[in-house]
């Protein structure tokens, strides 16, 4: 039995004006693989991951996820096929708790307060499962780097 890959991408272009960010790209990710993307400065990792988040819609080829062609036209629509994004550089709100940044985009329409005892369910789970503690209720601006 064939088990489509998790993510393939075939011939992506993403040009910027006259500026060829990303040409021709193709890539297999296989269910249950991990893999590293590596270049250097200017070389495209960036807007490749970009399109494959919904960011940035490609100029030209086709992204495949679990076997179905797709059209990402934003980062929700990502995550509602399984494709999340952690970025390399903070993109926390300071003032809102860690909780709130961690559902901030996710918590779906209407009653927030039921979205943030929700999370705080499962988040106290995987605390437990990973053996960590986050302050969910402390402002990211009282955390320090490594928390973050």
């Amino acid at each position: 039995m064939h088990v489509a890959p998790a993510i393939e991408t075939r011939d992506l272009c993403k040009r910027f004006g006259d500026v060829k960010a990303n040409d021709n790209v193709s890539l297999v990710v296989d269910q249950g693989s991990v893999h590293g993307i590596v270049g250097e400065n200017g070389a495209g990792k960036s807007t490749l991951l970009k399109m494959l988040f919904g960011f940035y819609q490609p100029n030209s080829g086709d992204l495949i996820v679990n076997g179905e062609h797709i059209s990402l036209g934003s980062p929700a629509e990502a995550m509602a096929v399984g494709i999340a994004m952690v970025h390399q550089h903070f993109m926390l709100v300071e003032p809102f708790t860690v909780l709130e940044n961690i559902i901030l985009g996710a918590e779906g329409r209407g009653l927030l307060k039921q979205a943030e005892v929700d999370a705080k369910a499962k988040l106290k789970g995987l605390e437990q499962q990973f053996g960590f503690d986050l302050p969910l209720d402390q402002p990211v601006s009282q955390l320090s780097v490594g928390q973050r």
